[in-house]
């Protein structure tokens, strides 16, 4: 299935073009429909293709952007927080966890309107709720999503967490 599921653009194009080559020898179209036919099944194949192209390389774009930001500005620190969970946060260490739920708020904004995959969105996810269980973590996360607008915030992720974690 993952075969065809990869290349569903070009099996489609191969059955359209295939029933044209059969409507045109049984002669239910004439030469000039068969070949304008022809002629917008590679149009939109390339169009389609061309789409996945772009779609890849804003989904690159996103990815690469969304991992550098966590490895500059947050790894570290959640890091640490692993490793001490006696740890008190000063405002700029709060400041940080709350642009890192800004960043993951902003993750699945771009996973909600397609343009990332599901398997990384389901790997960040889990990276997510693990990052919750560190006590300051989630303190400063119950704080943030303490009223409806606070959830509100952050398109949907609170919701999609399920309030759970």
């Amino acid at each position: 299935m993952g075969f065809l599921k990869r290349n569903i653009i070009s099996f489609i194009t191969l059955i359209a073009f295939i029933l044209v080559l059969i409507l045109y020898s049984i002669e239910r179209i004439e030469f000039n429909l068969f070949i304008g036919s022809l002629g917008t099944i590679v149009t939109i194949y390339f169009g389609l293709i061309r789409f996945q192209i772009e779609n890849d390389k804003i989904f690159k774009e996103l990815f690469t952007s969304f991992n550098g930001k966590y490895d500059e500005k947050f790894n570290d620190l959640i890091n640490e927080l692993k490793t001490d969970p006696d740890k008190t946060l000063e405002q700029g260490e709060i400041n940080l966890i709350i642009d890192y739920f800004n960043l993951c708020a902003e993750e699945y904004l771009w996973f909600s309107k397609g343009r990332i995959p599901k398997s990384v969105w389901r790997a960040w996810k889990s990276g997510i709720i693990e990052n919750l269980k560190i006590k300051q973590v989630m303190d400063v996360f119950e704080v943030e999503t303490s009223t409806k607008e606070g959830e509100i915030s952050f398109y949907g992720l609170v919701e999609e967490l399920g309030k759970r974690v």
